[in-house]
């Protein structure tokens, strides 16, 4: 290797590419430099050959210049384990649902397509993820070799699985859709009985006609239009059912509740009436109406005569 400075074995990481050197050949694998303080270790399993390698020496001799990546680094341990074989850019914790990614076509049966999207394994498109329309078979679809565009539907570690689908999904899920929440979307089409709002989700909220405004209206078209953006509560949601109830008259309710007037606050003068009747809990009932007309400094003498009256003397 060169005649730089070693690397550290705390600075080497996994799938970092080097071009190395065999330096010994051993029963189990090759010892390899790759410019690090200490040879690297290369099992046997991962040699990268035309056939089952059961012996080393068979394939590598010392001196061998060699492509390889890093697998794992155990510095406690003095350990550098390398592969042969090129690891997948992504790894299992890279890959999330709903994730957009492009893959090769590498197999097609008759269940679905697997696709290699750089993952530690092959995902699945099923057939029945391959187009928004029915098709009777894979092969009508794509064929091996094909580019596709994916989204991760699943990702199973455990299970070694990842599921995939040809269908864009919706922008918002199932599980993100509540009761009581508010959405914005489009008005897509209108019935006699309501309209249809699309705000992202796999199917259209329906907005009931006697929940579009608080007066009666006989059609939906007498408020709303198509295209027109609109503003609703979320009145219920049944993925299983795949039904969306909307409401605007809700969120009108909301914007009513919202503006208003906030009950006015005693003065200290109202305050202390109250404590001297000692009924502080009911005080609508004991105290007079006070004129809205009537300016504050009479209210203050109405209040403060009536104390007087009411606070025994000493």
């Amino acid at each position: 290797m060169s005649d730089s400075k070693p690397l550290a074995v705390n600075d080497i990481q996994p799938k970092m590419k080097f071009e190395g050197k065999v330096t010994r050949v051993e029963l189990a694998g090759a010892r390899i430099d790759i410019g690090a303080e200490l040879d690297a270790f290369l099992h046997i399993s991962q040699i990268k050959a035309e056939r089952p390698v059961t012996r080393v020496a068979d394939v590598l001799k010392e001196g061998d210049p060699i492509t390889v990546w890093v697998k794992q680094v155990k510095p406690q341990q003095n350990l550098i384990a390398l592969t042969m074989i090129e690891p997948p850019p992504l790894d299992w914790a890279d890959v999330h649902k709903r994730m957009k990614l492009t893959g090769k076509v590498v197999r097609v049966e008759e269940f679905g397509a697997f696709v290699n999207i750089g993952a530690p394994k092959d995902g699945l498109v099923p057939v029945g993820q391959m187009a928004k329309t029915r098709i009777q078979k894979p092969s009508d679809v794509v064929k091996e070799g094909d580019e596709v565009t994916v989204w991760v539907m699943m990702a199973n570690r455990k299970e070694n699985r990842i599921g995939l689908t040809m269908v864009e999904p919706p922008a918002v899920d199932w599980s993100e859709i509540m009761r009581g929440q508010t959405v914005t979307g489009k008005v897509t089409r209108l019935e006699r009985f309501g309209a249809f709002i699309n705000f992202g989700a796999e199917r259209e909220g329906m907005i009931h006609v006697s929940e579009i405004s608080a007066g009666y209206i006989e059609h939906p078209s007498d408020i709303l239009k198509v295209g027109e953006e609109v503003e609703a509560k979320v009145l219920d949601v049944d993925a299983r059912k795949k039904q969306i109830r909307l409401s605007i008259k809700a969120i009108e309710r909301d914007v009513q509740a919202d503006e208003a007037p906030a009950a006015p606050l005693l003065t200290p003068m109202e305050i202390a009436f109250q404590q001297a009747h000692g009924h502080g809990r009911r005080a609508g009932k004991h105290m007079k109406p006070i004129k809205p007309d009537r300016s504050r400094e009479e209210q203050e003498d109405i209040f403060r005569r009536t104390i007087e009256q009411h606070i025994p003397k000493a």
